[in-house]
């Protein structure tokens, strides 16, 4: 083989070693590319989807909140009202005169009826409650409800004791136990109710 030829052939395979290497180079250069492309994607859409479960836990919250705070406005206008006529009826003295006990026993009437249309509203905020869950606050209303109904009928026994005059202590120390054990699951509602509106509440 002549200098010529072999400079021409080694001009040749130099030439394509270089291109093959430069090509190589390249398909590196770009699939390290594609790799940091897909990484910064991934970790883009993990941003987002966290982003999502957050503003979706805080909306979530929210909604609870106004849910058990109408409930638990609710429920304190009941127990308010039968405390008023509590108050009314526990005024009442044998030695009144027959216009003031019938004006105290009247207010009292009036302010238990007007405690019972309040607590017929209690039902469309309880399941309320319901639906914006978690199930146990659903419990937590239904028990909040349900105790109230013994002290309406402490109040109304109390009342038709003062109809027949015939009522006794006995009648509003009835009247405080029931109404201790209703605010008592109030009371129980709203720290359920506390517990599952902290930060961290989870969807459940």
């Amino acid at each position: 083989m002549d200098a010529g030829l072999a400079g021409l052939l080694g001009g040749v395979f130099g030439a394509a070693v270089g291109a093959v290497g430069a090509t190589a180079s390249a398909w590196i250069t770009g699939r390290k590319a594609e790799q940091q492309a897909e990484i910064q994607s991934e970790t883009l859409l993990r941003q987002a989807r966290l982003q999502i479960d957050a503003e979706r836990t805080r909306a979530l919250r929210e909604s609870r909140k106004s849910a058990y705070l109408a409930f638990t406005e609710g429920c304190h206008l009941v127990h308010g009202t039968l405390s008023e006529a509590g108050i009314k009826l526990g005024g009442i003295a044998a030695s009144d005169p027959p216009e003031e006990r019938e004006e105290r026993r009247q207010a009292a009437r009036r302010l238990w009826n007007e405690a019972r249309a309040l607590h017929r509203r209690l039902d469309r905020l309880q399941h309320i409650v319901f639906m914006e869950g978690p199930s146990e606050m659903g419990t937590a209303a239904q028990a909040a409800t349900g105790a109230l109904m013994p002290y309406f009928g402490a109040i109304i026994d109390w009342l038709h004791a003062v109809d027949n005059e015939t009522e006794t202590p006995q009648h509003g120390a009835e009247q405080d136990r029931a109404h201790s054990e209703a605010y008592g699951k109030l009371l129980e509602f709203l720290y359920a109710a506390a517990d599952t509106t902290l930060p961290d509440i989870r969807d459940r």
